[in-house]
């Protein structure tokens, strides 16, 4: 049996630097696909609300409002 081996930190921060040089952040869309995702979630919640069933909301009010904050944390770390 092998013993893990340690990685040498210098070479992991070189290759960690070229692989984000060679990304394109700019063009990333899916914070767009996530938050409609939430929104869809709380009015998914509003329709079962208005059809009687409100325990619903308890899966999705924070499904919704995660989706919805995660999108936005996306949005500010791609424009930052």
């Amino acid at each position: 049996m092998f013993t893990p081996g340690v990685p040498n930190p210098l070479n992991d921060e070189s290759e960690h630097e070229r692989r984000l040089a060679g990304r394109d952040f700019s063009s990333s869309r899916k914070w767009r696909w996530v938050f409609l995702g939430g929104v869809l979630a709380l009015v998914a919640f509003g329709v079962f609300a208005l059809i009687g069933f409100p325990g619903a909301g308890v899966i999705l009010v924070p499904i919704g409002l995660g989706m919805m904050l995660g999108s936005g944390i996306q949005l500010l770390l791609d424009r930052g």
